[in-house]
C-alpha cells in the first residue's frame, strides 16, 4: 500500500510525514540514505581530483616550454664565450709569432751601442749585441706552444748568415736556424721573457711505407693515361680536359713551366696481372708517377704526383690529383673492407713486376 501511494504522488503533495522518533516514514532504511550520501560525495572529489590534474597537465605544457626557453638563452652566451675564446687564441697566435720573428731579426742584426732598439721587445738594460751583426733573411714561425694563460714559447725559423771571418768563404755561408722565444700576451700587448734561445731544427720523422707495391709498364695503357695527362698539365701539350673524368675540375699551369714530361717510375697499388686488358665502368686505381721534368733552358728536376684514375667505357681517365700519397695501412683497410673477387683469375699481363723498379720512361715533349 505505501508503494502504491507514493507512486501516486504528484509533483506539489505534502511531503511524508515522519513517524514518532524523527524517521522518515518514506519506507528507504536510513544506512541506504547514508551509503547513497558517501557515494555522491566520493564521486564529486573524484571529479574535483581529476579536474586539478587535468589543468596540472595544461600548465605543464607552457611550463615546460618556458623553461627550454630559459635554459637555451642561457646556454647561448657559453657557446658565443667558448667561439670568442677560440677567435682570441688564433689571434694570439698570430700576433705572438709575428712578434717573434721580428724579435729575433732585430736581435741579430742590431750591432752593439744600439741596444736601446730592442727595448720595445724586453728588458735591453743587461744585454751584448755584436759589433758586426749577422744577416738574417726570411724568417718564420716554425713551432707555437703554449705555455700558461697568455705565454707561450715560439719557435722562430731563419737563414742566417755569419759575418765574414778571414778569406774562408766556408765561415760566412748562410744556416737555416732555429730559436726559441718566450712571449706574454696580455689583451694585445706582448713582451719577451728572455732573449731568444737557439735550438736545433726539428728532427726527420720517420717515412711511413707507401700503399705501392708495384710497377706499372710503359705500355700499359693507365701508363699511357698519366703520361698523357701530365703532359697537358705541364707542358701545355693537349687539353686538360681530355684525360679526366666528367665532373672533375683541373687546370693546366699557365704560361707552362716545362717543355718535356718523361715518366721515370710509375707505381700502383694493384697487381698489374690483375688488371683486365679493357677495365670496368667505375673501376679505379691509384698511382705514384715519378716525372722528369726539363725547362726550355734544358735543365731538368724530378716531380710526383699522387692520381687516381677511374675507368670509363674502356678507357683509363684521371679521377683526382690526391694532395697526399696513400699509405701502406690505408690500402690494407681498403682492401680487408672490400668484398672478396672470384677465385677466377684474370690473365697476368707481361707488365707485371711485383717490385719496383726504374722504367726506361715514356717522353712527352710540346
Amino acid at each position: 500500500m505505501k508503494l502504491i501511494s507514493r507512486r501516486g504522488s504528484r509533483p506539489g503533495t505534502e511531503a511524508q510525514p515522519k513517524d514518532a522518533q524523527g524517521h522518515d516514514d518514506s519506507g528507504i532504511p536510513d544506512a541506504d540514505i547514508r551509503l547513497q550520501g558517501q557515494w555522491t560525495g566520493g564521486s564529486k572529489w573524484a571529479t574535483r581530483g581529476a579536474t586539478g590534474l587535468l589543468w596540472t597537465l595544461v600548465a605543464c605544457g607552457p611550463v615546460g616550454l618556458l623553461m627550454g626557453g630559459v635554459a637555451f638563452l642561457s646556454a647561448q652566451p657559453v657557446a658565443s664565450a667558448q667561439t670568442q675564446q677560440v677567435e682570441d687564441t688564433a689571434s694570439e697566435q698570430t700576433a705572438v709569432g709575428e712578434f717573434s720573428q721580428r724579435l729575433v731579426v732585430a736581435w741579430l742584426t742590431t750591432p752593439r751601442g744600439e741596444e736601446a732598439a730592442l727595448a720595445v721587445f724586453l728588458d735591453a738594460s743587461s744585454i751584448q749585441l755584436p759589433e758586426v751583426p749577422w744577416t738574417v733573411t726570411d724568417p718564420a714561425t716554425a713551432a707555437l706552444a703554449r705555455t700558461g694563460p697568455g705565454r707561450w714559447a715560439v719557435t722562430v725559423a731563419a737563414t742566417v748568415t755569419p759575418p765574414a771571418a778571414g778569406a774562408d768563404p766556408a765561415q760566412a755561408a748562410s744556416v737555416r736556424r732555429f730559436f726559441t722565444v718566450p712571449v706574454r700576451y696580455d689583451a694585445g700587448a706582448l713582451v719577451a721573457e728572455a732573449l731568444p734561445a737557439p735550438v736545433a731544427a726539428p728532427a726527420t720523422a720517420e717515412a711511413g711505407r707507401l700503399g705501392y707495391g708495384y710497377s706499372l709498364a710503359d705500355q700499359h695503357p693507365a701508363s699511357t693515361a698519366s703520361a698523357e695527362f701530365l703532359a697537358a698539365l705541364l707542358t701545355g701539350t693537349g687539353d686538360v680536359t681530355r684525360y679526366v673524368s666528367p665532373g672533375t675540375q683541373i687546370q693546366a699551369i699557365t704560361p707552362a713551366p716545362y717543355a718535356e714530361v718523361r715518366i721515370r717510375k710509375l707505381q700502383v697499388d694493384q697487381d698489374p696481372a690483375d688488371l683486365p686488358d679493357e677495365p670496368d665502368n667505375g673501376d679505379q686505381l691509384h698511382e705514384l708517377v715519378t716525372a722528369e721534368v726539363r725547362s726550355t733552358a734544358g735543365q731538368a728536376i724530378s716531380v710526383q704526383y699522387a692520381l687516381t684514375l677511374a675507368a670509363r667505357e674502356g678507357r683509363w681517365e684521371v679521377l683526382s690529383m690526391e694532395p697526399a700519397p696513400r699509405l701502406a695501412a690505408e690500402q690494407s683497410a681498403a682492401t680487408s673492407s672490400a668484398t672478396p673477387s672470384s677465385s677466377s683469375s684474370t690473365p697476368a699481363s707481361s707488365s707485371a713486376v711485383p717490385d719496383p723498379t726504374t722504367s726506361p720512361g715514356t717522353s712527352l715533349t710540346s
